[in-house]
């Protein structure tokens, strides 16, 4: 009987263990030291606004929510930021710094929407080909979701981009012109960016 009431309390101890939160005491603690009081009251507002409130709302609503959040975080690129052309950050780092790139803001809004109970399958980092209002063609990356596990059409598309303060169809994005790939290594083969982007995102890396 009493090793039974052993293993009992080590399995709660490793689930307490294992159910670590997205945001913790001791990421806001740790993101006040190093970026300042502002980067602390961010992730408290992250779970305030959005995971405490969301936590039973409908889809569509979290998808709305947390890219208007994501949204607000100042635009600037891995080069000025990092000294690189190409950089994943962790939406730790991304929030802590106030900003990033678009492979950031879509980082950010998957791990949000995973933690609210988003199914990670029904979301993909996606890379297209934007056109903006002068008509030059960009390379860039939005979230999508899928309105169905199998979409047949645009429509069944949804786009999470921070260029665009709505979450529309794709159908409706005239300006997305081509959709190079998409890809979720969360629940399919990781790439080496993917790899290390988890591996960051385990160690809360601010």
């Amino acid at each position: 009987m009493m090793i039974f009431r052993v293993q009992v309390l080590l399995l709660l101890l490793l689930s307490c263990l294992s159910a670590e939160g997205l945001v913790t005491s001791k990421v806001k603690q740790d993101a006040g030291k190093k970026y300042g009081q502002r980067a602390q009251n961010r992730f408290t507002d992250i779970q305030k606004s959005l995971l405490d409130k969301l936590q039973n709302a409908s889809d569509i609503k979290k998808l709305n929510f947390v890219n208007t959040w994501v949204n607000a975080i100042k635009y600037k690129s891995d080069k000025s930021i990092y000294g690189v052309n190409d950089y994943w950050a962790t939406l730790y780092e991304f929030v802590g710094k106030n900003k990033g790139d678009c492979e950031d803001y879509t980082i950010a809004k998957y791990y949000i929407l995973k933690e609210l109970g988003v199914n990670p399958r029904r979301m993909k980092f996606t890379y297209v080909i934007y056109k903006d209002r002068k008509g030059k063609r960009i390379s860039h990356m939005v979230l999508s979701y899928l309105k169905v596990a199998k979409p047949k059409s645009r429509k069944d598309i949804l786009i999470l981009d921070n260029n665009n303060r709505l979450v529309l169809p794709a159908s409706k994005r005239k300006n997305i012109v081509k959709v190079v790939k998409m890809i979720n290594g969360d629940t399919g083969p990781k790439s080496k960016k993917w790899k290390k982007l988890e591996a960051n995102m385990k160690r809360k890396k601010l």
